[in-house]
């Protein structure tokens, strides 16, 4: 019987990585302009003078300025890093050990597409439309929440109310609460991420002595 052997896969011609460096610089581009100005009051011919084209060459390639946000919000979407930190999570053998790999994943998350997140949620603000867009994502957020804290209090036999579980993990890790610590009072990642790791061990294992008292300590 013959063996097929597949076919490589095809380089991306000269032109192809053209046109993918040209929608990096965009997309990058209107991120920075979202982020300083807000979403509304940046224009396309603004985000074509950030990245170095043509006003023409945006709408050639976006088509829109809420194109762009779209395809920014799936970044927060597509993590792999912070994917695979998940992933590890829920392969932990202890509780602890779960919620601490869980910790690191948002740390994760949040470092490298918070900023997204905000101006989704300024963005939905004012345009309906964009609203109705971003809600199916934070459904997915809600119920992958609820997901892991059904799953922590099955796994480990925990007399906890799931419900309650997810109310508190979702309040915990919300990006607003890291923009706060991090952004305005200057706390850094790693100091957010152990505190995070601290509170949510307290709200599935109140009392634990190992719980760091103000959250500041590994």
């Amino acid at each position: 019987m013959d063996v097929k052997t597949p076919e490589p896969q095809r380089r991306p011609t000269l032109r192809q990585e053209q046109a993918n460096l040209t929608r990096t610089r965009i997309r990058d581009a209107a991120r920075r302009l979202f982020v300083r100005d807000g979403y509304a009051a940046t224009t396309l011919k603004a985000i074509a003078a950030e990245a170095g084209v043509a006003v023409q060459t945006v709408y050639a390639v976006f088509g829109s300025k809420s194109a762009i946000l779209t395809e920014l919000r799936w970044m927060v979407v597509d993590l792999p890093e912070a994917d695979a930190a998940r992933q590890e999570a829920m392969r932990a053998a202890a509780a602890e050990e779960r919620l601490s790999r869980f910790a690191y994943s948002i740390r994760l998350r949040w470092e490298a597409a918070g900023d997204i997140v905000q101006v989704n949620e300024d963005a939905a603000r004012t345009d309906p439309a964009i609203a109705a867009e971003v809600r199916p994502a934070e459904e997915r957020r809600q119920a992958g929440i609820r997901a892991f804290a059904r799953a922590i209090v099955d796994d480990f036999d925990l007399p906890l109310d799931a419900a309650r579980v997810a109310a508190m993990v979702d309040a915990l890790t919300m990006y607003h609460l890291y923009a706060q610590l991090v952004r305005v009072h200057r706390w850094t990642p790693d100091e957010y991420q152990s505190w995070l790791r601290g509170q949510l061990v307290a709200a599935v294992h109140p009392g634990d002595p190992d719980s760091p008292e103000d959250g500041r300590q590994p």
